[in-house]
């Protein structure tokens, strides 16, 4: 390659939250490790190959720790843990091989990144204890760099990815500004990606505000903007989670002891503390920045916005409920982030039943003044 043409290649762009690089694994000492979450771990075709070679003790281990089949799975004991798991936390592949000797789901988490040509996103996955505590205990910031790998090609629409790029962007400062009440700043979220989805051809303004109407329709007695954020009836919230897949038999139980809870009117009905409003705008904001691009594929963004509010108010309200068995937030990441079915189906139950009812985009009539005569 010529040096004026290398001079001038297109450099990728790299953009992650501050976290992602100060993440570091608690290995043995995780309190919910991710070898025993009960997640089905299909090793890529290079680590399978490599199994297949490795000496010892330990390797015979390995191959037979791998069930064969069209899409191999590691293993799993009767508690839905990785039989690769040593008694004192540790893996027995990384603890014989190196941390370059693990497949690559378990080299990479819960580090996930997404492309989009020319920028490369970087991010953490909250249903790990660390990265939780890491994302929620300061407000975000973000980190930039670049390198000389060409540019992924795609087939985005470049319109599209940059209002929803922009939309997201508007979405984060928003969940950024600490004077406002968290309910007032997921109702403005909310009537953000109403105004994205209903109309996409508008020019997005550089304020928070947009084009929220003044008379938009409020929560259906559901969230009050600037009060205490809960919705009317939260044992109906936890039936429709008791309906998905469910990993943890205590996070079922959990559910179902909040559910009875809510049914006989026990809940604590109290006011969350504004340093645990924080760490919830810190939540939902990791999660936006995680899904919200993902409306390219289908342009349910106002699904997947309500979809991380539903998770936030569970979570939120269960905290409260049960403070001593929590983060149920962190909980709730660990049920959902790595099941896409249990995503689709929470996307699909939130489209056809939102958590607010959208603005109506018709002008209202003016009735006709009633005019007395005088006689």
């Amino acid at each position: 390659m010529r040096p004026d043409a290398e001079a001038h290649r297109k450099a990728v762009k790299h953009l992650a939250p501050a976290c992602f690089a100060r993440f570091a694994c608690a290995a043995g000492s995780c309190p919910h490790s991710c070898c025993r979450a009960g997640w089905e771990i299909i090793p890529d075709e290079e680590s399978l190959t490599r199994y297949q070679s490795l000496p010892g003790p330990v390797g015979e281990r390995i191959r037979a720790g791998i069930v064969p089949g069209a899409e191999p799975l590691l293993r799993q004991d009767a508690a839905r843990s990785c039989v690769l798991l040593d008694p004192d936390g540790l893996c027995c592949v990384q603890r014989s091989f190196g941390h370059e000797a693990l497949c690559r789901v378990c080299r990479e988490y819960p580090r996930f990144h997404r492309e989009f040509g020319g920028l490369t996103e970087h991010g953490i996955s909250l249903s790990c204890p660390e990265a939780y505590g890491l994302a929620v205990s300061a407000p975000p910031a973000w980190c930039e760099w670049e390198d000389d790998a060409p540019p992924v090609p795609n087939e985005l629409d470049p319109e599209q990815y940059l209002r929803l790029r922009r939309g997201r962007a508007l979405a984060l400062s928003l969940l950024e500004r600490e004077e406002l009440p968290l309910g007032r700043r997921l109702f403005l979220l909310r009537q953000l990606a109403a105004e994205l989805q209903r109309a996409p051809t508008r020019r997005l303004q550089r304020d928070c505000g947009l084009r929220l109407r003044r008379r938009a329709t409020l929560p259906r007695g559901r969230l009050r903007p600037g009060d205490k954020e809960v919705p009317a009836d939260f044992g109906k919230l936890a039936r429709q989670f008791l309906r998905l897949e469910i990993l943890s038999p205590a996070w079922k139980d959990a559910l179902g002891r909040f559910a009875a809870m809510a049914d006989a009117g026990k809940l604590p009905g109290e006011k969350m503390s504004p340093a645990r409003s924080e760490a919830c705008a810190r939540w939902l904001w990791y999660s936006l920045f995680k899904y919200w691009m993902d409306a390219l594929d289908d342009g349910a963004l106002l699904g997947r916005v309500d979809r991380s509010i539903w998770m936030l108010l569970l979570g939120a309200e269960m905290d409260l409920a049960m403070p001593e068995e929590g983060p149920f937030l962190q909980c709730l990441s660990r049920e959902m982030e790595h099941c896409e079915e249990n995503l689709s189906v929470l996307l699909q139950l939130c489209r056809a039943n939102p958590l607010w009812a959208a603005p109506s985009s018709k002008k209202r009539q003016k009735k006709p003044r009633k005019i007395r005569k005088k006689y």
